[in-house]
Formats: C-alpha cells, structure tokens, sequence
C-alpha cells in the first residue's frame, strides 16, 4: 500500500451537513447559514475584524492584488520559495515582482533580507507563513511597513490555527488570505478566505469580492441598483462547499491535536537520522502542525525522492523556485542561494490525520537505510 502525502479530512460530520443542506430547502449558491457560521467563528475565535469565504486561496490573493490600486512602476516583494500564485496574483495587476532569499533555518526571509531589496517603488511586501508558522519579526515588519505607507500582505495559505506570540496570524497584515484546498489542515476541497485588517481598502475588496459590482450597498438599501464598478470577478465560496468546511472549523482544537501527536513522533524517529536537519517551529509559539520538513546536508533530494517512490512513499519538493520558473524569470533577480539550496536539499514527508504511527516510523526507517547506502 502507498503511503499517500496527504489524504483529505472525510469527516462524517461533514458528509452529515452537506446532506442537511441538501435536503434543506436552503439554496447551495450562499452565502447561506454556514457560510455565516463560519464567518461569526473565525471573527470570534481568531480574533479576525472582516472576513469573507472565497473559492480559493489564489482567489483571496487575486482580491488582495486588486485592491492595492497597483500600477506597472510599482513593486510587491515576494519570497521566491512560494507557490506560484503568491506570485502570480500580484503579477497580473502589471506590477513588478521583486524577489527575496530566505533563511535555511526557517525557509522565511530575515528582515534584513527584505529591506534589502526595498525601493522607492515598493507598494507591498507579502510575506508567507511557510509550514503555518510566521517570522519572528512580524510585529518589527509590521510597524515598518506602516512606517514606510507600504502594504503588508500575509500569505497565510497553510496557517490558520497558528499564533504569533499571542495573536492568531491573519492579525498582523493589511490583509490576510487563507487556503481550504484539501491538502490544508481544515478544508472544503477547495476554498479560502480573505481577512481585512485595513479599513481603508475594506470597501473597495467588497466590490472587487461581489463581481466588480456595488450590490453591497444594495443589500443595505444604500442603492437602489447594483452596477459594475471596478474591476472583479465570481470568488465567493459557494454554500455546500461551507457547509462541507463548518464542522471541521468547529473542531479545529481536535484536528490540530491529532496533527500534533504525529508530528511529534516524527521529531522522535528523525532526530536519530544522521545528515538531515529537521526545519522546526524556532518561535515556539502556538503551531498548527501543518507539515514536516527535512533538510538533506549532503545530499540531492532527487535520487532520494526516486528512492523513496520505490518504497511506496509519497514526498515531494517544498516549492519549485519562482525566479527560475519559466515565467517568473522575466522579473530579473540576482542569485537567491538559500532559495536554491533549499530546493535541491529539502523534502516534505507525508502529515495527515489518518497517517499510521507505523508508516512515520517506516519512513524515517527508509530515509536512514537510504543515507547509510549512500
């Protein structure tokens, strides 16, 4: 049997109100009652002021980018080690993507490396919460941004249920987009949100949320049409994919738990692996346990993911850097050696609920055979 890299949550919970609502007379477009559900809890318990459920996380990253009134002078920082749409979203605005190294230690740039490639023309810097856990310098980078009038925009794809230091991320950023797709701890198969930290720029990501369109103020009487206003697009997340995610929001202290008990058996059976460096939480402050990483020393991943497909195990790369991709090279950047190291050296390892301790245990078990061969 094929130890998979991850499985999604089948919760029974789930499969329970998706049925409900089917059998409901309740429409499956939304927003409807769990879609609210889930939008009073995260403002709740996560301490978040504006939030809005979209069909995606690169949705949610596509209304940051839209709202932020960017021109083709203008420049958003962005960690090359991400995923495409980090990148992407910002780039179709027409403005120019500048790129960042990062820390071997934590796959996160330092501050000096951002303010390292700061200009005149910054407009943005979005920083990535890689593996559900932030920089330790957040609130420092938060009070230069707004020192700077430069927006913060947190790329918290795989963070929800983290803090930094005593603050859920998703707190820190002018805004904050959030993933659901089912390779997340909590998912809808795919889904995300977007959290509003600024006012300012609340109004116009409501327009930008609802199609280009002012229905907003229609729906509080304001207007007596709606009409297309600024450029948008159709990224609500629709009623049966919120009604497949509530229950799981609900339980979301459970389902970290779980995540934790793994990932702490694999820091027990990794720890004896020689030549490996183990990518931890160095902030130690509340984690959600998204994923487990390693760093090879001396060693190139690709043989070693070869390897390990033959063993039946499922790891893959972390990201394929965006100024060596195709596309991403038109946005020149100079040489990003920690970006490029961690490529070729690190590996994620399967993490989900419903892996066996008895398969961690095989896999750290085939790891080291491998090293020993080498």
């Amino acid at each position: 049997m094929i130890i998979k890299f991850n499985v999604p949550i089948k919760s029974k919970y789930s499969k329970v109100n998706v049925k409900k609502l089917m059998d409901s007379e309740e429409g499956i477009l939304g927003p409807g009652k769990n879609y609210r559900k889930i939008q009073k809890f995260l403002k709740k318990k996560f301490g978040f002021k504006n939030v809005l459920l979209t069909n995606s996380c690169t949705s949610s990253l596509e209304i940051a980018a839209l709202s932020l009134n960017l021109k083709p002078d203008d420049e958003v920082i962005v960690p090359s080690f991400s995923f495409i749409t980090t990148g992407s979203s910002f780039a179709r605005t027409g403005a120019r993507i500048v790129y960042c190294d990062i820390e071997k230690s934590t796959f996160m740039p330092s501050m000096s490396q951002i303010i390292h490639v700061i200009s005149k023309k910054t407009k943005a810097i979005v920083i990535l919460h890689y593996q559900g856990w932030s920089v330790s310098y957040l609130d420092i980078l938060k009070k230069y941004c707004n020192s700077k009038n430069i927006y913060l925009i947190e790329d918290a794809a795989q963070a929800l249920g983290s803090k930094f230091k005593n603050k859920y991320l998703g707190n820190f950023g002018d805004i904050a987009c959030f993933s659901f797709h089912q390779t997340k701890n909590f998912h809808t198969g795919l889904g995300g949100c977007i959290v509003i930290n600024n006012k300012k720029i609340t109004k116009k990501i409501n327009y930008i949320y609802d199609k280009g369109s002012n229905r907003i103020e229609q729906i509080k009487n304001k207007i007596k049409y709606y009409s297309w206003v600024c450029l948008g697009s159709s990224y609500l997340m629709s009623e049966l994919h919120a009604s497949y995610l509530w229950p799981q929001i609900k339980m979301f202290k459970s389902i970290i738990k779980i995540r934790k008990k793994l990932y702490q058996h694999y820091l027990k059976k990794l720890n004896s692996i020689k030549n490996i460096k183990i990518i931890k939480n160095v902030n130690k402050y509340s984690y959600n346990y998204h994923a487990i990483v390693i760093t090879f020393r001396n060693n190139l991943i690709h043989p070693i993911l070869a390897k390990l497909k033959r063993k039946r195990i499922n790891a893959y790369i972390c990201y394929f850097p965006l100024h060596l991709s195709k596309y991403g090279k038109r946005y020149n950047s100079n040489k990003l050696r920690n970006t490029e190291y961690v490529f070729n050296h690190s590996i994620r390892l399967p993490l989900h609920i419903y892996i066996k301790i008895k398969d961690i245990e095989y896999i750290c078990r085939q790891i080291n055979l491998i090293l020993l061969k080498k």
